[in-house]
């Protein structure tokens, strides 16, 4: 089975508000990543793909772990940050938006981003969220 036939099936069994999420982020230009309940990367949208440098469609689900060794999110001199202060901890823990900025690290190189997350809640609580990220134009990076 392709990584994109896995995600399909996998997404078909997610609730209403991850399918919706999908939909959602699939036709934005910002980019933007979908997790699950558990925290995988389930879904990146094209923009994404364009600041990552490979579509979803290539690298499939992402457990936390594979995500953070691959991407990050690092600190200005390359080290990992602990998942407790980033937005997507903050938007799970305390259901709320939440806003960071942090490098992670691309084909060509670190890039700084701004960052937010949203959680995806329903009737049943929480599904998962979205994160919204932009590159951090370079008369403003640290």
């Amino acid at each position: 089975m392709t990584e994109r036939a896995r995600a399909e099936q996998e997404l078909a069994e997610q609730p209403l508000e991850l399918i919706l999420a999908r939909n959602l982020i699939s036709i934005v230009s910002l980019p933007a990543v979908l997790v699950d309940v558990n925290t995988r990367i389930v879904f990146f949208n094209e923009a994404a793909s364009e600041q990552i440098g490979a579509p979803f469609e290539e690298i499939g689900v992402l457990e936390p772990d594979e995500w953070s060794a691959r991407y990050g999110p690092l600190d200005a001199a390359g080290n990992p940050l602990p998942r407790d202060g980033l937005p997507l901890a903050t938007a799970v823990r305390e259901s709320r938006p939440a806003y960071g900025r942090y490098f992670f690290r691309t084909e060509s190189g670190m890039r700084e981003v701004e960052a937010g997350a949203l959680p995806l809640t329903g009737p049943a609580g929480y599904h998962g969220a979205i994160i919204v990220f932009w590159p951090v134009p370079a008369d403003e990076a640290r």
